[in-house]
């Protein structure tokens, strides 16, 4: 047992002791979290395609730009290239009627840094970061928040 298994385990007992749940605390919580329509609210951004696990394309030229393509469950996507300090990319597929230009797209780092900038008309942004290591990408629109999870560039 590692000594943060050790850890939890020491205060879930303590826990347990001094404030134990009430009986059927779970079940409760589960159905007012389905009722509440969490998932609506925040989503999680899926990646499905890095060019970074690709192999290397079989034309000549000096592109180090690094593409990554995620989806949400709702429908729509996030493609976005990563070229130096430069972040660019689209959100494809949102909901009809949905302004691109209400939406935000965020790149965040582990430490707490946060580049932001909202989408223009035809659902495109840019913007410059100086985020290296982990980050993931965020995206707000109408209430909703949906992140990545964390990429290593």
């Amino acid at each position: 047992m590692s000594d943060d298994e050790r850890l939890l385990a020491d205060l879930r007992r303590m826990w347990q002791a001094a404030d134990p749940p009430p009986p059927g605390l779970g079940p409760i919580m589960v159905a007012t979290v389905a009722a509440a329509d969490l998932d609506e609210e925040w989503e999680l951004l899926v990646l499905v395609r890095d060019s970074a696990d690709e192999g290397l394309a079989a034309v000549r030229g000096l592109g180090t730009a690094r593409m990554l393509s995620f989806s949400a469950a709702a429908g729509w996507s996030l493609e976005a290239e990563i070229d130096g300090e430069q972040f660019s990319g689209q959100v494809l597929d949102l909901e009809p009627g949905a302004d691109p230009t209400d939406v935000v797209v965020a790149v965040e780092t582990r430490a707490g840094e946060s580049w932001s900038t909202p989408l223009d008309e035809f659902g495109f942004f840019t913007l410059l970061a100086h985020a290296r290591g982990t980050l993931r990408f965020t995206v707000r629109f109408g209430g909703v928040v949906a992140s990545s999870h964390w990429v290593e560039v």
